[in-house]
């Protein structure tokens, strides 16, 4: 079982980086026989080059793609790609047509490996009940390995392996881009507001008997005296 995310048109340069190498403002805006102003042809191709837009990490590209959102519409249906813009998170990306005779042209992920999959959907209830004029969702290691114990499987006591298996799903959301390290503080991860429009209430609902059961599962590992089918259910 695990989260499948879209990945990027083509390579997902940080925002930061694109706004160096990006198309500068006093550039004509007839270049390349474009019709675009060179702000909405920055907010295209930052679209097309990152997995998704946030308003706090880049708010010149975000009032672009908002002022000019019919016509960055139009460009990425001409592609077969659609975008999605939450505004109550101040998010912004591109799904795939799911037209059956639309050409893909995103391809996917890998797969996540079953912990990274779960950290994911925790993220993403944690940040249910916020928007964007809260304060930033922030999460430590340790409570990512408390959220993950009673999801180790029976007879797995190997507390070094399982410290492995923290590191491994707190390495590949941050490669997600929706877990940032805090440069000060190591154990210290700031949740991307990304997470909830990214993971659909599809997936939370998938996961959610998963949970229930992993859940009842440490309780009998906990009680000798409860039921130990309980537990196999998860094997």
């Amino acid at each position: 079982m695990s989260v499948r995310i879209y990945d990027d048109y083509v390579s997902n340069d940080d925002l930061d980086d694109l706004d160096k190498s990006g198309v500068e403002d006093d550039e004509a805006d007839s270049l390349g026989g474009s019709h675009l102003p060179a702000d909405a042809r920055r907010a295209l191709t930052t679209l097309l080059t990152n997995r998704f837009i946030i308003r706090s990490r880049n708010r010149s590209v975000w009032d672009a793609l908002l002022a000019y959102e019919n016509e960055i519409r139009e460009r990425l249906a001409d592609m077969f790609l659609l975008l999605v813009v939450d505004r109550d998170y101040e998010v912004a990306f591109k799904r795939q047509d799911p037209a059956e005779d639309a050409p893909r042209l995103l391809r996917r992920d890998r797969p996540l490996h079953r912990d990274a999959s779960l950290l994911l959907i925790h993220l993403r209830k944690e940040h249910t009940y916020t928007d964007a004029t809260d304060d930033p969702v922030v999460i430590t290691r340790a409570q990512v390995a408390e959220f993950l114990r009673p999801f180790r499987e029976d007879g797995d006591a190997d507390e070094a392996r399982f410290e492995r298996r923290v590191d491994a799903a707190i390495h590949a959301v941050v490669e997600l881009k929706l877990l940032t390290p805090d440069p000060d503080a190591d154990y210290l991860f700031t949740v991307s507001p990304a997470v909830v429009p990214l993971i659909g209430a599809d997936e939370i609902m998938r996961f959610e008997q998963y949970f229930i059961r992993a859940a009842e599962a440490a309780d009998a590992r906990d009680d000798p005296a409860g039921d130990d089918d309980t537990g196999k259910e998860l094997a």
